[in-house]
């Protein structure tokens, strides 16, 4: 962004001296009433008894920084984050921080998993300001919502000091300032738009395989993951390379996501105790977690790890979706049947106080066979942190540790759960870190998949149960009443993601179940994502239409969850097949068009596109399965966990394209399919197998 002003020249030579403390004489009681308190969100009520006069976001906080020609302070963060913990201690729970911000500014507290746009708009600007993405994230804007300034923590001084120099600014040199921020303006349009792919492309596998090569320089081949300090688990990235290594036999691609998948699964990052793993690893072998647990992240790894079982049949992965998605269960699933967005770090202030603990804690727990006990779990005394262990570890998996340390399998078992169930019964005792209960809709539409993904490996029917009340709860008001919050009232936001993320939890479930009620919905989902987020023009959804954002936002990269423009592709190219859809395949094929360019060059964060450029380049199956017999075929066949295998099963007559003509009374019949020209019907699964083989 060169023609952005630069803000150090902007401010040099303005000096701390010229601010002068405006006066309370006159100033109206809205800029000193803290208004969260009538707020549904956790994060939100944790700073309604600041006093900092804070405001939600709404048309409303403008026309009145505007009418004031007041900026506008617009603090994002998230109930379990626990840096936005720290400054709201040190600084937002301070009168004389709150004495400056009140009587200079409107002051505004955002929810960043309630209003994911707003998070978007300002962490872009943070970065176009050359600063590092993190939350809490602190913005100074013109009283239109233009940002002039962004950061992330500041201790008490660096922020006083922010403040009052940005006040100063504003009084001094307000068309330096405005003129500033009208170039970051043009920069963040520019960011959250899509440059349109002009160029014609025949979906060529080179494409996917220029990516991969430029990604690869980047692998950790010993611990697994991206190579760096710090380490995120990124299940989306390993689901795509799982699939390309199946489809290519690319036995290296395959081999790196093995050791990822088993060394993050015996690593810190996962809770050994209970289940359920953490945010990030803060070192680059999995071993230190940053100690929140987010639905997100658990939901997917539980999908990705029921997907691995389906093609390695590893007890240790199964043993973990079964652990997490218990986990899920007893902490994280809310008396009406969602489940809530996270578990915090900290305890009692504490970074993960909950789950560390001392020498002295452990000897006095384990009385016996602290030796093995002590391996097993890969603790080190000579490496703590504030005297505790960082985390229980498991360094191999179960046959091979008892091998090597002469122990026999059962009895390693029966002390493993021994060790647990004394362990679990000490830490439930340390009382709990806070929750945030938000019941977020796209993040519960992932959970649906994984619930489904669980269920079509392992045969579990209390897994498509859960799968299928949990879709129902999300879709309770009907398609036209969906909102981005579950517990928020109708005229609340909704995002492309909600409808993105629930349409493909609905053709999962479909696909585990044969029911059309379920194909109906994706396509309802879908038509209402088409009228209501849709660019004619670049073939993209636009995440969200809200009036307050001050630029709108299409969202092509996979964050921590999935791109919902690469999602709604996905679903779109799938819908197209089964009901023989040339608009829902078009839509998918520009979108995929438009990705084309990012996927070559940066394939790491665009592995959703991959997963149906996969679709494209390698050969694509249908397998319509028909008759009496059907649907328990299917689950067969799901078993395998074949990429590019469409499975579709109806036990009666239909009209769909794939089974239309193909119904024979009393018989079961599998049609092995491409692009709608079938090989001669078989009658097992067996034999449909090896004609797909």
């Amino acid at each position: 962004m060169n023609n952005i002003i630069n803000f150090k020249n902007l401010s040099k030579g303005v000096v701390l001296f010229f601010y002068m403390m405006t006066s309370c004489v006159g100033q109206e009681n809205y800029t000193l009433k803290n208004e969260l308190g009538t707020q549904m969100s956790p994060y939100l009520l944790q700073h309604a008894n600041n006093p900092v006069a804070w405001k939600s976001w709404g048309l409303e906080v403008f026309e009145k920084s505007k009418k004031l020609d007041r900026l506008i302070v617009i603090s994002v963060g998230y109930a379990s984050c626990h840096w936005c913990h720290v400054m709201e201690e040190e600084s937002f729970e301070d009168s004389e921080v709150a004495a400056v911000m009140n009587e200079g500014f409107i002051n505004i507290k955002v929810d960043r998993e309630e209003r994911p746009d707003i998070d978007q708009i300002y962490m872009t600007a943070l970065r176009l300001m050359g600063s590092d993405g993190g939350w809490p994230l602190n913005v100074i804007a013109l009283p239109d919502g233009s940002p002039i300034y962004a950061g992330t923590y500041h201790s008490k001084v660096q922020w006083i000091s922010a403040l009052k120099q940005m006040k100063s600014l504003y009084a001094l040199e307000p068309d330096k300032l405005r003129a500033f921020a009208a170039d970051l303006k043009k920069g963040i349009v520019a960011e959250n738009a899509v440059v349109s792919n002009t160029v014609s492309s025949d979906f060529d596998l080179k494409v996917l395989e220029v990516g991969l090569s430029s990604w690869k320089t980047n692998w950790d081949l010993k611990w697994g993951g991206n190579t760096g300090d710090q380490k995120f688990m990124r299940p989306n990235g390993l689901m795509f390379l799982l699939d390309y290594g199946l489809l290519s036999g690319n036995q290296e691609v395959l081999k790196y996501v093995w050791n990822t998948l088993d060394l993050m699964a015996n690593g810190g990052i996962y809770d050994q105790l209970q289940g359920g793993f953490f945010r990030y690893s803060t070192d680059s072998e999995w071993k230190i977690p940053h100690f929140e647990k987010m639905l997100y992240d658990n939901a997917q790894m539980v999908k990705l790890y029921a997907k691995a079982y389906k093609t390695h049949k590893n007890e240790r992965y199964k043993e973990l979706v079964y652990e997490s998605l218990n986990f899920l269960k007893s902490e994280m699933k809310s008396i009406e049947g969602g489940y809530i967005a996270a578990i915090d770090a900290d305890l009692d202030g504490e970074e993960g106080a909950y789950y560390r603990w001392t020498p002295l804690e452990l000897k006095a727990l384990i009385t016996s066979d602290w030796s093995l006990f002590a391996a097993y779990y890969s603790l080190d005394a000579t490496d703590l942190w504030e005297g505790k262990y960082q985390l229980l570890q498991r360094v191999s998996d179960d046959l091979s540790f008892a091998l090597t340390n002469g122990v026999s399998i059962v009895k390693l078992c029966e002390k493993r759960k021994e060790w647990e169930s004394v362990l679990w019964t000490s830490r439930s005792q340390r009382g709990s870190p806070i929750k945030d209960t938000k019941i977020i809709t796209s993040w519960n539409a992932l959970l649906v998949e994984a619930y489904a993904e669980a269920f079509q490996a392992f045969g579990e029917e209390a897994y498509l149960e859960e799968a299928q009340a949990l879709y129902s709860l999300l879709l309770q008001k009907g398609v036209s009443s969906i909102t981005h919050v579950l517990s928020k009232e109708k005229e609340a936001p909704v995002f492309s993601e909600d409808y993105a993320f629930l349409a493909k939890a609905a053709l999962t479930l479909y696909l585990s179940t044969a029911q059309m009620s379920y194909l109906e919905d994706a396509k309802d989902l879908m038509n209402t994502l088409d009228v209501g987020f849709y660019n004619d023009e670049n073939g993209l959804y636009q995440y969200s239409v809200n009036e307050t954002v001050i630029a709108p936002i299409t969202k092509m990269a996979d964050g921590v969850i999935p791109s919902d423009n690469a999602v709604g592709a996905e679903v779109n190219f799938l819908l197209g097949l089964i009901r023989f859809d040339a608009m829902r395949t078009e839509k998918a094929e520009k979108a995929l068009i438009q990705a084309a360019p990012l996927l070559s060059t940066d394939l790491n964060n665009y592995t959703q596109w991959g997963m149906s450029w996969l679709y494209k380049t390698f050969p694509f199956y249908e397998l319509a399965i028909v008759g009496p017999q059907a649907l328990k075929m299917a689950t067969e066949v799901l078993v395998f966990g074949r990429p590019n295998v469409l499975v579709v099963a109806s036990k009666t007559a239909s009209s769909l394209p794939l089974f239309q003509d193909r119904y024979t009374e009393g018989e079961t019949l599998l049609y092995v399919c491409k692009n709608y020209a079938c090989k001669l019907p078989v009658e097992t699964v067996k034999e449909a197998m090896g004609q797909l083989d």
